[in-house]
């Protein structure tokens, strides 16, 4: 059976509303609003392997080595055929992200495609998820 998982800060909340809503199987959800890599470090991860895994942080954090160093053990910490990073909309946020990802050799999926009104979230979730269901 297909898992899935998202994890993260209100992209991952928002994003996993809109991917649920068209599964027949919804993906596990493990993230809240405003949160930080600090705070989803914390997290009990599911133990159980995902062939997909969303992955939505850094957004609410400085873009420094600590959120490099913190993004890197959350990565590790996860099991997964394939994960994609959602890359915050700041680009020295996304810069942190993506040497994450491309250090496990993840995806990425910049917000930056997708138009937002305050610079943090998209307009539409949907077109998100479509992006991600394609």
């Amino acid at each position: 059976m297909f898992e899935c998982l998202f994890i993260g800060d209100s992209l991952a909340v928002g994003t996993a509303q809109f991917t649920n809503a068209r599964l027949a199987r919804p993906c596990t959800v493990v993230a809240t609003e405003g949160a930080t890599a600090r705070q989803i470090e914390e997290w009990r991860k599911p133990a159980r392997s995902f062939g997909v895994t969303v992955m939505a942080i850094g957004s609410n954090d400085m873009p420094d080595g600590v959120l490099l160093a913190r993004l890197t053990r959350i990565r590790a910490s996860i099991t997964s055929r394939r994960v994609i990073w959602l890359l915050p909309y700041s680009r020295p946020r996304s810069y942190v992200v993506s040497s994450v990802a491309a250090r496990f050799r993840d995806e990425t999926l910049d917000m930056l495609r997708f138009p937002s009104r305050d610079g943090l979230h998209p307009t539409r979730y949907q077109d998100v998820a479509n992006s991600l269901l394609r």
